[in-house]
This record gives C-alpha cells, structure tokens and sequence, in this order.
C-alpha cells in the first residue's frame, strides 16, 4: 500500500475555515494518514473525529494528487464537508498544537509541499459556494 492520507475541509456559516495547527509554524486541514485496509473516505471521517472530535459526514472529494515529504511519495485526497456535528477540541494533544476558523487559506503558513494545493482550493468553486452544515 502506498502511503496516503486524507484532508477535509470544514466551513462554518461565516465562511471560515477550520484549520489546525499540527507543527510548531505549520498549519493544515484536519485529517491524517491511512491505515491498511481503510479506504480514503474512511480514513477522512475517522482522522477527524480522532484528531478534533467532529464527526463529518457527506463528504464530497474536491482533490487528489501526489506530494513528496522528504523522498517519500504521498497519495493526497482532499475532501469537503457538506455536515458536520460536535465541537472541535483538541483530541490528539501530541499532534495538534491548536485549532482555528480562518478566512482565508492564505492567512496561515502550510507545509510548503501543500501551499499550491491550498492555493488552488482557496478559489475552487466548491469552496466558494458551499458551506458545511452543523447538525
């Protein structure tokens, strides 16, 4: 199995964006690696709710692609989240550092590898026009 993870993303009705802060300087969207056997989407709801307590669901891919970490190549998927339910903590308090609604994807440092991804979702139509329902 090639390595693989999966992000999500989150809007609020103020259109913000639910970001958390995995590095000491870097942010990202919730989500994490797969597991063997787990599927994409899987991983997506399950790494959520594991890293900050919120269950998502109706999730729509928005992206995939390939990244390097190092010299080691990464299966990306990048997810929408049409519902959301619960209210975000930090779970994972040896991984996450911090969580935030932004406005703007560019108004946080990620990881150089995702900052063109970041760029591309920032004006991606699903982003400008959808807004995940909190149950």
């Amino acid at each position: 199995m090639e390595p693989a993870f999966s992000r999500v993303l989150i809007k609020d009705t103020r259109n913000k964006i639910l970001v958390v802060q995995d590095r000491a300087d870097d942010w990202n969207l919730p989500g994490g690696k797969q597991e063997a056997g787990e599927t994409p989407l899987e991983c997506a709801k399950r790494e959520v709710k594991e890293e900050i307590g919120i269950d998502v669901s109706d999730l729509i891919e928005i992206y995939n692609g390939f990244f390097y970490f190092g010299d080691i190549k990464w299966h990306g998927y990048f997810y929408f989240a049409n519902a959301a339910s619960g209210i975000a903590t930090v779970n994972e308090i040896e991984k996450i550092k911090g969580i935030q609604f932004i406005k703007d994807l560019k108004s946080v440092k990620f990881h150089s590898e995702l900052s063109r991804i970041m760029d591309q979702l920032s004006v991606s139509k699903q982003l400008q026009t959808s807004t995940t329902t909190w149950k």
